[in-house]
């Protein structure tokens, strides 16, 4: 339900353009930053599609992507594990910041969530956010 916490054993996966990756496919910190505009930073809870394996989430969310971006042929699909993100950030943050992630879903994609706690300007929480990433897939389906 709209504002309930995700739990932290959960995944949740975000958009990667190939400009916020390295030319290895690697993500990088960029991809975890805020517009300036942003309140939160938008990513898809992948255990409330209640599939019945991490390809399935993720083809799902590539279709729900599609109706609202265009998938670079070398973006990718970043998966990270609610818990860790948390943790990681609190501990090697200076401030011990306290991240929280939401559900906040949306018309057209009832898995929408957000990052909360961290504004646009906030680079080192974007980048330890990117070194908790626990896999890649590519934003469009392979051939």
């Amino acid at each position: 339900m709209k504002g309930d916490s995700v739990p932290n054993k959960d995944h949740i996966c975000r958009y990667c353009s190939a400009t916020q990756c390295t030319e290895k496919g690697q993500v990088t910190g960029a991809a975890f930053q805020l517009r300036t505009t942003d309140e939160n930073l938008s990513v898809n809870w992948l255990e409330f599609l209640h599939l019945a394996n991490r390809r399935e989430e993720i083809r799902e969310v590539r279709r729900v992507l599609s109706l609202k971006l265009t998938h670079g042929a070398k973006a990718k699909i970043a998966v990270l594990n609610v818990g860790e993100i948390l943790n990681y950030v609190r501990t090697q943050s200076p401030d011990s910041r306290n991240l929280s992630v939401l559900h906040d879903p949306e018309e057209d994609d009832p898995s929408h969530s957000g990052i909360y706690g961290f504004r646009y300007d906030d680079h080192l929480i974007a980048d330890l956010i990117a070194e908790v990433v626990q896999a890649t897939y590519l934003a469009r389906e392979p051939n």
